[in-house]
């Protein structure tokens, strides 16, 4: 937003000349009296817009219309954008930002005032003196630039839409709308409107980086997007021809491909090996310098549905937190990894395996309170009646080689029972009344290590058996819970105390006994879902959307403005209209 300041100054000074030619005096009342009576008229619309009906279009949405009578208490009830005569120079600055909101991965259509735009004569983000023209209409101005600049503020910082509407796991916690609006007033107040405005959005270096590179995909998509690359067999070095020339066409619209393209003939190199493989590490794909069908295929997504990636995950950014802990664990679902963050530095990056489509892992925020060495597993209810109950009834003997107890029931001091004892051929998935707890040992499912953090869906970190599914490069494997590729490394990260030294905790690991180690303090961790990210070396990354999440967050977006729209329409309210409709090709 900082590109945004040098446009935001000019349109400041222009305002200041064209003031001084088009002012007309003697419109209306005297120049002295109309601050009194503008003031006296914010009042009075503004008592009709919080008692009326246009509250109902917004509702749950957010108190925007209480949010702006507390804006104006703030300030006396002054006008801020507009005088007699038009808009003055905070009006231009405001409405300039909020006409770029797509450059923070928002649309301009959920902020559009069709009649606003028809008054100004579609000079909405530069200043305006409207002279005779204005009168009587000065008010209704006002109001609806102080509605955009709110609704935008309100969308920088918290998305535009409740966490709870759109059932994405994480807690509701946004900030206060009336501290958007009174800090809006002071800023206004201390001639600091361009800084609250810049300033507006997550201060997250991961936000800001992926705010930054969207303009250039959407450069790429202005040009015509990339080439599609025709069907047939993958692509690899030694090959020549037509095809080769559109991979390297492809590759190089977005950097990957850095040779300068010739005509003639095209062959697959050892520039354009280098260049597929740095594509497929950025897609997360296994960099064989190769376009095999996978390649192919996500060298063929369009640039919208990359956009549309991109603006889905800087809405998921807005619901983060202001601040996520001095330490703290971040678990990137789609992305398949886990970054430990200390003092905002990236200390250590793992791989991750994560629910399958089936049973999602959650998005959700919670603190990691307490691990424990070699951990029981005790057997979700689910996962023992479609999972293990088959392989029980196929195999008498599975349950005491893979060291599993049966308990009678959930209740504490549920009595053991002898698995040969229970006629496994009776039970069923919807008559399965036992419990089972697996041992601590090599073959336990969740390892030798399980971190814990409190959550209503019951999911953790834990160890894992099956190392091996690390190298894949999808992993969605698990029912729902998170395997780390490093957990003994986690340990010592999570312990960072001296009594618990790499000694000592390769004595706990062998003891194949369980131990609780309860943490100093709670280390933060979220569970987040991004499909779009730009790494440290200013890379773009994309990721399947493996459980529709982007798909899902986009239609309720699109329902909740159409429903706005609608609601508008029929009371005769201005109206606001935002869509992801060209963005929805995922």
């Amino acid at each position: 937003m900082t590109e945004l300041k040098p446009m935001v100054r000019k349109a400041t000074v222009a305002l200041a000349v064209l003031l001084v030619i088009s002012a007309v005096p003697g419109v209306g009342a005297r120049a002295d009296d109309w601050p009194v009576q503008a003031a006296h008229e914010l009042r009075q619309r503004l008592q009709t817009i919080v008692t009326g009906d246009a509250a109902r279009c917004d509702a749950p949405r957010i108190e925007l219309d209480t949010a702006m009578v507390r804006f104006y208490q703030v300030r006396a009830f002054k006008p801020a954008w507009v005088d007699r005569y038009g808009l003055r120079p905070e009006g231009a600055m405001a409405l300039a930002v909020v006409y770029q909101a797509a450059d923070q991965g928002l649309h301009v259509a959920d902020y559009r005032n069709p009649w606003l735009e028809e008054v100004m004569g579609g000079r909405v983000s530069r200043p305006v003196a409207l002279g005779a023209a204005f009168d009587g209409q000065q008010i209704q101005l006002e109001l609806a630039v102080t509605e955009m600049v709110l609704r935008y503020a309100w969308h920088c910082t918290s998305g535009r839409t409740d966490l709870a509407m759109a059932n994405f796991g994480l807690p509701l916690v946004r900030p206060v709308i009336d501290r958007l609006a009174v800090g809006l007033a002071e800023a206004l107040d201390r001639g600091r409107l361009e800084d609250y405005l810049v300033g507006l959005g997550p201060r997250h270096e991961g936000y800001r980086a992926l705010q930054q590179s969207l303009p250039r995909y959407r450069m790429i998509q202005r040009k015509g997007g990339w080439p599609t690359i025709p069907a047939g067999p993958k692509l690899k070095p030694g090959n020549c021809g037509p095809r080769v020339e559109q991979l390297q066409q492809r590759l190089a619209v977005t950097g990957d491909y850095r040779r300068r393209l010739e005509s003639g003939r095209h062959c697959y190199d050892a520039a354009l090996a280098a260049a597929v493989a740095r594509f497929q590490r950025r897609l997360g794909l296994i960099a064989d310098g190769v376009a095999g069908a996978r390649t192919l295929a996500a060298l063929n997504v369009p640039v919208e549905t990359r956009i549309l990636q991109i603006q889905m995950s800087l809405e998921r950014w807005r619901w983060m937190p202001t601040h996520m802990g001095a330490r703290y664990l971040l678990v990137n679902i789609p992305g398949f990894q886990m970054e430990v963050v200390t003092n905002g530095r990236v200390v250590r990056t793992m791989r991750t395996i994560v629910g399958r489509k089936g049973r999602p892992t959650p998005v959700l925020a919670s603190k990691i309170t307490y691990l424990e060495i070699n951990p029981y597993w005790y057997v979700p209810h689910k996962i023992a009646r479609e999972d293990l109950l088959p392989k029980i009834q196929a195999n008498p003997d599975f349950l005491v080689r893979q060291d599993f107890r049966v308990f009678e029931g959930w209740a504490p001091g549920a009595r053991e029972l002898n698995p040969a004892s229970i006629d496994w051929s009776a039970v069923s998935a919807r008559n399965f009344p036992y419990r089972l707890r697996q041992e601590p040992a090599g073959r336990n499912a969740l390892g030798r290590v399980k971190f814990i953090f409190p959550n209503e869906m019951s999911v953790y970190l834990h160890d894992t058996p099956a190392k091996r599914l690390f190298k894949k490069s999808s992993r969605s494997f698990s029912s729902g819970c998170v395997r780390v590729e490093e957990p003994l490394a986690l340990v010592s990260i999570l312990l960072d105390r001296e009594d618990w030294d790499p000694e000592r905790l390769a004595q706990a690991v062998a003891s194949n006994q369980r131990q609780v180690i309860v943490l100093d303090e709670p280390v933060p961790v979220y569970l987040v879902y991004w499909t779009a990210w730009v790494a440290p070396d200013g890379t773009n990354h994309f990721r399947e959307d493996i459980y529709g999440h982007d798909r899902m967050l986009a239609n309720t977006l699109v329902r909740r403005a159409a429903a706005r729209t609608a609601c508008r329409t029929a009371l005769r309210l201005p109206a606001y209209a935002g869509s992801y409709a060209q963005d929805r090709r995922l």
